[in-house]
């Protein structure tokens, strides 16, 4: 989540935090997929330092307990998904509900790969779909994770090298 989300950050300003909003996103950014700037919530030091505390590029985090103070929370969004829809919505040939699986990633992820993208690749090294290209599902994580990081990098050129928390998991899940 990021912090200049309207709803995130009218969360964090009720609770007396601060969002710092770079130019580039406060004029609607320079286009494309890749992130320029990111906005902050802006955490005071707790023992009143004059340089401040830290300047965290999101709005919720597990185990941030000083950003508690500012608005942070650990709830995370989640997108259910009914498992009757793709039942209803399948033909009796297609139907296999051996082919079910999470992903769990964190920002530094999905920042740069769009969540198609990764379920889909993830999805062949589980289910290996016949192409020839069978990986296996910790080999597909460390290929996503590198290519996040070889965007980061890019991204990154010219100014300092950044590069976000890149965090990911996979399990199948069985519903029978």
């Amino acid at each position: 989540h990021k912090p200049h989300l309207e709803g995130e950050r009218a969360r964090i300003e009720r609770a007396g935090g601060r969002v710092m909003i770079p130019p580039s996103i406060l004029l609607g950014g320079g286009g494309g997929d890749e992130p320029k700037e990111t906005s902050r919530v802006m955490i005071p030091d707790p023992d009143g330092g004059p340089f401040g505390g830290l300047a965290l590029a999101m709005s919720r985090s597990i185990g941030d307990f000083d950003g508690k103070s500012a608005g942070l929370i650990a709830e995370p969004d989640v997108i259910p998904w009914d498992v009757n829809d793709y039942y209803e919505n399948t033909s009796p040939e297609e139907k296999d509900d051996s082919m079910f699986f999470a992903v769990v990633a964190s920002d530094g992820v999905y920042d740069f790969l769009k969540p198609g993208i990764v379920v889909d690749y993830l999805g062949r090294s589980l289910y290996h779909d016949g192409s020839g290209s069978d990986i296996s599902p910790l080999e597909a994580c460390e290929r996503i994770i590198r290519e996040a990081s070889r965007m980061w990098a890019r991204a990154s050129m010219g100014g300092m090298p950044y590069r976000d928390d890149i965090t990911m998991g996979v399990s199948k899940l069985n519903l029978s």
